[in-house]
């Protein structure tokens, strides 16, 4: 009976740690971008940032990719570019950017994003950022959302739940038995 309890306890184990795994993370490289893309633009005495919905979906889109050193370097030097731009345009904040220095600003997100054969559409403005990868599917988006999910996905599946249930009901159950035949056992005794 230890053997089939035992066994029970196995199954029980193996049903219950049934979850994928994905352990991509981010190297380095993708590390740099971000840290780089944290970092603000001084303009004229106020901090500008990067809204933090792009740097999460850059981080999404980070973990399903493996940039190379060389990617990060090119991409963290366009950003430091961008930066130095964005500080010597004489103004106290991107709203305030006259339409060629957008366009210039822009130019700087279109390069950086070819680096990593992604690209910003021409007719991008900052109230409408898409980026889209080759295949011409919009993978990051300036709502906050990104379209294409990638990577796992959290999702509620029944079915090893429903299997971890009935998994824990039946080891109950034959704990049950087991102590309720060592008890009549004891009693016969």
């Amino acid at each position: 009976m230890k053997k089939v309890i035992a066994l029970l306890a196995v199954v029980l184990i193996a049903v219950l740690s049934c979850t994928s795994v994905f352990a991509a993370g981010l190297n380095s490289s993708e590390q740099s971008v971000l840290s780089n893309m944290r970092t603000p633009a001084n303009m004229k005495g106020n901090s500008v940032y990067v809204p933090s919905s792009y740097i999460n979906q850059a981080e999404a889109r980070f973990n399903t990719i493996d940039m190379t050193s060389d990617q990060a370097s090119k991409i963290n030097g366009l950003i430091n570019q961008g930066r130095s731009f964005l500080q010597s345009t004489g103004k106290d904040s991107i709203k305030k950017l006259t339409s060629s220095q957008l366009n210039t600003l822009m130019g700087y997100a279109s390069q950086a994003a070819a680096v990593l054969d992604v690209k910003v559409p021409a007719g991008a403005d900052t109230e409408n950022l898409k980026i889209i990868n080759s295949a011409g599917e919009v993978i990051i988006d300036d709502d906050g959302n990104v379209i294409k999910a990638t990577g796992a996905q959290p999702e509620f599946n029944l079915v090893p739940f429903m299997v971890s249930v009935a998994a824990t009901l039946l080891v109950l159950c034959a704990a049950g038995v087991i102590v309720r035949r060592k008890a009549l056992q004891y009693e016969k005794a």
